[in-house]
């Protein structure tokens, strides 16, 4: 079994320390696979018994099983389709939503919330969507977004984004090579924020702040044609805003 499927399984059984780990896990699985128990027990800022309870939910003996499953994970491609594919869906909107609760924000929100500019960019038709829309649902508190839609502007904008800027960077994957350069030559103390699938990524290891959502290959059709459900990517821009909202509503009451 896939620990994918572990955690779709046992999902009810889960609370925000067992999606920290497993979070973790999937971000950084050729570290894990070297980490004893104590070691990620400590990255984590976690106990071992909390890594041995999130083992034991999931059916396995230990730490050790967890590891061996990690390091000989097969490939997920499927060739057929599982008439279960939209509970699955359905659970990893779940998993999204409750990693993101998760999520301390409050720096992001404060940034935002000062800088002098903010910008978006993204790469391919779904992000350059999901760009706009983000542009649309700040514009209505008072925040304008830039969107970078071009990968032949990404030089231009290298001298356009200045310390204290709020980039927001969208990749299904987060291994966009042209994105990954921008990041890297834009100012270093400009705030990156992230939008990618929950994965061991490039661009979520050079962000601030990584919003990850939950998704998996459905279907995989003679080896040519992929399909990996991408609604999360609206989820999780609706929940900033949405959180953004609440973080400006209590500053307001503070005030009062």
């Amino acid at each position: 079994m896939f620990l994918l499927n572990l955690v779709r399984e046992n999902y009810d059984k889960l609370n925000t320390n067992d999606l920290r780990i497993y979070s973790f896990v999937v971000q950084n699985k050729n570290e894990v696979i070297d980490l004893n128990i104590n070691e990620l027990a400590d990255r984590l800022g976690l106990s071992t018994s909390s890594i041995m309870t999130f083992t034991k939910k999931l059916g396995l003996e230990g730490y050790s099983e967890l590891r061996y499953l990690v390091k000989w994970s097969e490939d997920e491609s499927k060739t057929s389709f599982d008439d279960n594919e939209i509970e699955y869906i359905k659970n990893d909107i779940n998993l999204t939503m409750t990693m993101m609760t998760s999520l301390d924000l409050s720096g992001l929100y404060e940034k935002i919330s000062k800088a002098k500019n903010i910008f978006v960019v993204g790469n391919g038709y779904t992000q350059l969507n999901v760009a706009d829309e983000l542009k649309r649902n700040f514009l209505n508190v008072g925040k304008i977004l830039n969107v970078i839609d071009e990968p032949t502007d990404y030089d231009s904008y290298v001298d356009i984004i200045e310390s204290g800027d709020v980039l927001f960077a969208l990749s299904f994957s987060g291994e966009n090579k042209d994105l990954i350069n921008f990041i890297k030559s834009i100012d270093k103390n400009v705030c990156i924020a992230s939008i990618t699938k929950l994965s061991n990524n490039t661009i979520s290891h050079l962000s601030d702040y990584n919003m990850a959502f939950v998704t998996h290959e459905v279907f995989d059709f003679h080896q040519k044609m992929k399909i990996s459900p991408i609604s999360q990517f609206y989820l999780i821009i609706d929940f900033i805003i949405l959180k953004y909202l609440s973080y400006i509503e209590g500053k307001n009451k503070k005030r009062i």
